[in-house]
């Protein structure tokens, strides 16, 4: 099997680093690796310069974007060159995913005596503060009146492999084939759920594998800080309804909808500071999904922050 790897960073050169070591020392090396610039403002298009340069035995392409674009808008920019290079299975990962060393050969080993025109995707056991991080595994239910994301629990993964369809970008192998077929990621949805709504595509023209045995350190954010209330609320609300709406009939996405804002309703009135805030960003989410609006929003981008003298119950 022929891998590659799109790798997207922005402004965490010290992650990175560890990052790009973990492909130099993997037992099976891929391809190429390609690095997707995300227009960072550190010293990260000066280091990827010098490690260009360094050769190795496989090929180093390097991407920097006039702008940054998200995470989303990365993954496109790279998925969408990948499908021009020459690999059978593109590796997907951020730059605070760290590979172990036998990643690229046990799903070399895995995929090796199957028939690989029923699989669109394998990924691994995602690790976090050494723990198995169950969030970047998951399934959807169909309840007849909206689909529901579930979490396969961890006696999965004591076993060979398990069947999931939503994955996150923390260290997939997506066939090359299918994803020809799907297209790739949604480029303006900035940042969160862009890969939940390309697995789901996945999901639907082949199987989609988990392996524990492969595994991947994460070194990943809290998902809630004290305050609660930051700008990545919007997209994650916005987002995971565009999801819905895009995949699944006008009902699914009605009886959905409410459910996104008795969730985030209740999670906001419990554990958010800023309450009002919170509900404000709840609200424009919603209305934005319902009207289509994606890309970048004018408000709540990178760097804002809750208005200061704002009171903190709704």
């Amino acid at each position: 099997m022929k891998f590659g790897v799109v790798l997207v960073t922005y402004n965490r050169l010290d992650k990175l680093k560890i990052s790009l070591d973990c492909y130099d020392k993997q037992t099976y090396l891929p391809e190429y690796v390609l690095v997707v610039n995300n227009n960072s403002t550190d010293e990260t298009e000066k280091y990827l310069r010098e490690w260009k340069s360094k050769k190795t035995k496989y090929e180093k392409i390097v991407l920097n974007l006039p702008s940054n674009i998200g995470g989303s808008g990365g993954f496109f920019e790279g998925l969408k060159k990948s499908l021009k290079l020459d690999a059978d299975w593109i590796w997907v990962a951020d730059d605070d995913a760290f590979p172990k060393n036998d990643c690229f050969k046990k799903a070399n080993e895995y995929l090796k005596d199957r028939d690989i025109k029923d699989i669109s995707a394998i990924c691994g056991k995602v690790l976090n503060r050494g723990q198995i991080d169950l969030t970047h595994r998951r399934r959807i239910k169909n309840l007849g009146f909206f689909p529901l994301q579930t979490i396969p629990g961890k006696r999965n993964y004591n076993k060979e492999s398990f069947e999931i369809q939503l994955f996150s970008y923390v260290g997939t192998f997506i066939n090359k084939e299918k994803m020809k077929k799907v297209g790739i990621t949604k480029r303006d949805y900035f940042i969160y759920n862009d890969d939940s709504e390309h697995s789901y595509r996945l999901s639907k023209v082949g199987k989609i594998i988990c392996i524990p045995s492969i595994e991947i350190i994460h070194d990943g954010p809290q998902v809630l800080t004290k305050d609660g209330v930051n700008w990545k609320l919007y997209y994650s609300i916005r987002n995971v309804l565009n999801m819905i709406k895009s995949n699944w009939p006008k009902r699914y996405y009605n009886s959905y909808k409410l459910y996104v804002r008795v969730k985030y309703f209740l999670i906001i009135m419990l554990l958010y500071k800023n309450k009002r805030q919170g509900l404000r960003i709840l609200n424009k989410a919603v209305s934005d999904a319902n009207n289509n609006i994606e890309g970048l929003d004018k408000v709540y981008r990178p760097g804002w922050k809750p208005r200061k003298g704002a009171k903190s119950n709704g």
